[in-house]
């Protein structure tokens, strides 16, 4: 499992706001922690630069990873729709330490791509989940970009303090474009 993702190290993207909602001024934020009941206990939230703006008064609503919530200081629409797209920042030393097998995008982004035997084939150069899983998006040596499962089957090995993961067979034939199942 992978979890929100920053350009700045010392910062994670806990949420991204997606929307104004109704007229009171409260926003529709997608959040991306593993569990949205405890969004708000990281308030308050910074924007990319670290600027702590972002305070949340209250939680209306949550609906799997989406909340309907009130910040201080938006009292209306238009403040809340000026806000849309602003990612909500927490620094990462407010996160909890992770269980095995589960990681933070910036921690993977970048990491060396390789294949059993060591050899380099790309680098991480991004993490999706559009329902049915985890995908990395792999930059390969020749500056294409391919998509393969983050499963543990295609990625048996994940070291962050070496700076790399290792791909099984399998995943260095799908990498490659080849198919494992003959």
């Amino acid at each position: 499992m992978v979890l929100g993702s920053s350009h700045s190290p010392s910062l994670f993207c806990a949420g991204v706001i997606a929307s104004a909602h109704g007229v009171q001024g409260h926003v529709k934020v997608k959040c991306f922690l593993e569990d949205p009941s405890v969004f708000k206990t990281y308030s308050p939230f910074c924007n990319e630069e670290g600027n702590e703006i972002y305070k949340i008064n209250k939680i209306f609503s949550q609906n799997k990873d989406v909340l309907i919530v009130s910040l201080d200081g938006v009292r209306d629409r238009t403040e809340a729709e000026r806000l849309k797209g602003e990612k909500l920042m927490c620094s990462r030393g407010r996160l909890p330490e992770l269980s095995n097998d589960v990681f933070y995008h910036a921690d993977l982004i970048g990491l060396s791509v390789n294949c059993p035997n060591g050899q380099s084939l790309g680098r991480v150069y991004a993490i999706y989940n559009f329902g049915a899983g985890d995908i990395l998006e792999v930059e390969i040596l020749q500056g294409k970009l391919e998509m393969i499962p983050f499963t543990h089957a295609v990625v048996p090995e994940v070291n962050i303090k070496e700076g790399f993961i290792c791909l099984s067979k399998e995943g260095e034939l799908l990498l490659k474009g080849g198919s494992s199942g003959s």
